[in-house]
């Protein structure tokens, strides 16, 4: 493969070179690529025949030249080899390779979480609490977290042997699965909130992405939907016409939602094709700092036409569109080659200095506004409507959450008193066996632990409904209690005035 891609390069430095004593016309920039590519093609030479070892000069281009000119671009430029484009493929169709199973990966120990329908685990009547004892003969027990994933990701690549220990139970049992292709939903959290008030995650924005928040709509039709709330914290974006499709079920048909410049991309406006399947639903969006590309645009046109309050963090501020160009044998090079506006001219893209989006922004302020006059920020991200910050967590607090203390002590609860009703919420006699529990496990409890019970309390229950019930109902526990989801169900409101101030049309103003 990389032999081919060197020869490619070499095969047009001589085109270039051949061409050149024919055209008296060439122009500078062509000049200017037969320059770097004879010189490309005179260090591959010398890498080859007077370096002071051997080596493979192909490896040593591949993996310096081309991976150089991509990372002093930008960090969306990337190359892709054979089983990389393979996987962004899948993802790219909602589908992924694997056993259908959630699972929580600690050192020493892989437990299941959730089990999708259907799927090989499922089939084979795994589910929460189950235990993964060896994996293709590598004992999990005697196994660092790195080799775990390591272990894990080569056994999706065939038919995987594995020892368990379902929960309640001692002895193992042996089992033989065949990975296959599972649906990958990026709609991965829904439920109601609260009577009337829908709440949706959004993973990630890919082809599947418009179907399935339609048909969670369609879902609660019957509830009589008084709000709701679409969470993009964490969306790192995926597919322009994805995300155009998915803003377009809440926007007219005809409105515009965002537009492409580029050298290589003829400019283009993407308007909505369909128009609204919920337009009387108060909708608010929440953002984080990891909302990023695909998801910016669905946040800001929801914004710029009034149709959503945002809650929550100024969002990655991620302005530029990548195509997938394949080059043969299986790989591709995703490269960025334009930038979008929003529908009211705005470019989220914070600059990023050393690289080729450095100055993206440039120019004077611009002083941007909605359709109904809210003020917009004109760079950097989409800013939100109403600020809301997640927990609060000093040092000990995050300590706790980046380790495994509170799965541990779920699991050591969950021995000692059995298993939980779906009524159980953890109380101040749980909170206090908790401590006692970091005081055996070596932790410093500090004097101003108190001021994080909420955090605590909700971390417990969720990882112990994790066990019991499933990682659906563990994810509900932890975003009913989450502060900016809290600030969000607040906000409701705030989405029904603005769909009472008018009715939302295409196009947007500029001012």
């Amino acid at each position: 493969m990389r032999s081919w891609i060197l020869a490619t390069m070499i095969c047009f430095a001589a085109g270039v070179s051949l061409a050149a004593q024919d055209s008296a016309s060439e122009s500078d920039r062509d000049q200017e690529i037969r320059r770097s590519l004879e010189k490309i093609t005179r260090v591959y030479h010398l890498v080859a025949t007077q370096l002071a070892d051997p080596v493979e000069p192909d490896r040593a281009i591949f993996d310096g030249a081309i991976r150089g000119v991509l990372a002093a671009l930008d960090p969306f430029s990337v190359f892709l080899d054979a089983d990389q484009f393979q996987a962004f493929q899948q993802q790219q169709r909602g589908v992924q390779q694997g056993f259908g199973a959630v699972l929580s990966v600690q050192p020493g120990q892989v437990m299941v979480l959730q089990a999708i329908p259907g799927a090989p685990f499922a089939r084979a009547g795994l589910g929460p609490g189950d235990r993964i004892l060896r994996i293709n003969g590598h004992r999990v027990a005697s196994m660092d977290l790195q080799e775990m994933v390591e272990v894990l990701q080569q056994a999706r690549s065939g038919r995987a042997r594995l020892s368990v220990v379902r929960s309640g139970q001692v002895v193992p049992e042996e089992l033989e699965l065949d990975p296959t292709e599972v649906p990958s939903a990026t709609v991965d959290k829904k439920f109601l909130l609260a009577p009337g008030i829908g709440y949706l995650h959004v993973a990630g924005i890919e082809q599947s992405t418009p179907e399935e928040v339609q048909a969670v709509l369609a879902e609660w039709a019957g509830d009589n939907l008084r709000g709701l709330l679409l969470d993009l914290r964490g969306n790192p974006g995926g597919s322009l016409d994805a995300a155009v499709a998915t803003a377009g079920l809440f926007l007219p048909k005809g409105t515009v939602v965002v537009s492409l410049q580029g050298r290589a991309v003829p400019e283009r406006a993407y308007r909505v094709e369909n128009g609204s399947v919920a337009p009387a639903i108060p909708l608010v969006v929440i953002l984080d700092r990891r909302t990023a590309s695909a998801a910016e645009i669905i946040a800001a046109a929801l914004q710029e036409h009034d149709r959503a309050w945002l809650v929550g963090e100024a969002s990655f501020g991620k302005g530029v569109v990548e195509s997938v160009l394949p080059l043969g044998e299986g790989t591709a090079l995703v490269l960025t080659t334009a930038r979008y506006l929003t529908s009211a001219g705005r470019s989220v893209q914070r600059p990023l200095p050393g690289t080729a989006l450095a100055g993206i922004l440039g120019g004077k302020a611009r002083a941007f506004t909605s359709r109904r006059g809210r003020p917009l920020a004109e760079q950097g991200g989409v800013e939100p409507d109403q600020k809301a910050e997640s927990w609060r967590l000093d040092p000990w607090a995050q300590f706790l959450e980046e380790s495994t203390a509170f799965i541990n002590f779920a699991q050591r609860h969950l021995e000692r008193h059995g298993k939980i009703g779906e009524g159980f919420e953890v109380g101040d006699a749980v909170v206090e066996e908790f401590r006692r529990f970091l005081q055996e496990s070596g932790v410093i409890i500090p004097a101003s632990w108190q001021a994080h019970l909420p955090f605590l309390k909700a971390r417990i229950q969720t990882e112990l409904f994790n066990l019991v019930f499933g990682i659906t109902r563990g994810d509900e526990v932890a975003v009913k209690a989450d502060p900016q989801v809290q600030a969000a169900l607040q906000a409701v409101e705030r989405a029904r005035e603005l769909l009472s101030a008018g009715t939302v049309t295409g196009g947007v103003e500029r001012r």
